[in-house]
């Protein structure tokens, strides 16, 4: 394939949501750092350490020829599982929950490279499936498989948010690989009585659920951070309070610089920050699916409309929680949350996207139209 030139507005975007949450970081963190670590600028300097290194890695994938990973994706496979079972054995308890390995300079969270590692999976599997994708058993049940054990070692950390995250991921790039609705259907009626059955089964989870339908049931409990973010929320207006001037940031609004930045994004600078984020997203959504569609072959495609799905649905989650319309989860907001592992592997993921975008073809200039999954059968 002839390698072209990597998509300008992918790396625009990428640059505008980075730089724009390092001024978030900032903003929302400096008080924290003060008070806990006496450095204002603490969390801002580790969040620029992680970006300059995640964007030394997001040129550098960006270089490397998507298709290597097809090759290597039994290598990828084992690696995720053997960073899950690391987890368990060895990971850091907080809060309840082992989600952390300690590599010294950083905390690393295995699951955000397991993410990326089940999204080259399925692509590469359903891609060699496609013979037999009327068959059940032959076409999904090996990936299904796969899915279910990578599920419950995230369950048993507990990681909820971020199992739900990966199956849903796994679940449009399958179906984007052309399964057929009835089949679709079948994985959707056994697999979302087992979700909500594992969520039921925990105290904290139900706590939540229950905070999510009335807020106002435990405001000093469960519901306070929720209670919180809704307080920074409305003040915020059309245009904010001013950048640097919220008020929650001061120790009210437990990690504003992290899971609930856009409460804070939302105060300084109002409905327009607020939108401007969100719009920042959906231009990248936009873009990120007609490079997959332009991409080359199938399994450039489902790679590509995989990155662009876990960022979707990372920032729906997060929106959805800081805005009270889904319960509180833990999910950051992708490039502008701090976070220094979620940062690194979000970056990597789209150096990939943006090689894809080098090998792109489009009808204008070779008069053939990409290569596409087939349509879904009924």
């Amino acid at each position: 394939m002839k390698r072209g030139k990597p998509d300008f507005w992918l790396i625009l975007i990428t640059f505008a949501l980075l730089g724009f949450g390092l001024i978030m970081v900032f903003s929302a963190s400096y008080f924290k750092g003060y008070v806990d670590l006496q450095d204002s600028y603490y969390f801002f300097k580790k969040q620029l350490l992680f970006g300059l290194l995640g964007l030394v890695f997001f040129f550098v994938i960006s270089n490397i020829p998507y298709q290597l990973y097809r090759k290597y994706v039994g290598i990828i496979l084992i690696v995720s599982l053997l960073f899950l079972l690391s987890v368990l054995l060895f990971g850091e308890v907080r809060n309840g929950a082992r989600r952390w390995i300690n590599i010294g300079f950083m905390d690393f969270q295995p699951s955000e490279l397991v993410k990326l590692g089940m999204i080259i999976y399925t692509a590469s599997i359903m891609v060699k499936k496609q013979p037999v994708l009327d068959n059940f058993k032959r076409a999904l049940m090996p990936p299904l498989i796969v899915i279910g054990l990578v599920a419950s070692l995230l369950v048993m950390e507990p990681h909820f948010s971020a199992t739900v995250i990966i199956i849903a991921t796994c679940f449009i790039i399958i179906y984007c690989a052309g399964a057929r609705l009835k089949h679709l259907s079948l994985l959707l009626l056994s697999g979302v009585p087992v979700l909500v059955l594992v969520m039921l089964t925990s105290d904290y989870r139900i706590e939540r659920l229950h905070t999510l339908l009335n807020p106002l049931s435990n405001p000093n409990d469960e519901g306070y951070q929720i209670m919180q973010s809704l307080i920074a929320i409305g003040p915020g207006g059309l245009t904010g309070v001013g950048l640097g001037e919220s008020i929650q940031k001061l120790a009210y609004l437990p990690e504003a610089h992290t899971d609930f930045i856009f409460s804070i994004i939302s105060e300084e600078l109002g409905f327009i920050g607020g939108s401007f984020v969100i719009l920042l997203f959906i231009l990248f959504i936009v873009r990120g699916v007609l490079i997959a569609l332009q991409a080359p072959d199938q399994f450039g495609t489902l790679l590509g409309i995989g990155i662009v799905t876990i960022m979707a649905v990372e920032a729906i989650f997060n929106l959805g929680v800081v805005t009270a319309m889904l319960p509180v989860t833990g999910v950051p907001l992708p490039l502008i949350s701090y976070g220094g592992t979620a940062l690194i592997i979000k970056l990597i993921g789209l150096g990939i996207l943006l090689n894809i975008s080098r090998y792109r073809t489009r009808k204008e200039k070779t008069g053939k139209q990409p290569t596409v999954a087939r349509p879904v059968q009924m």
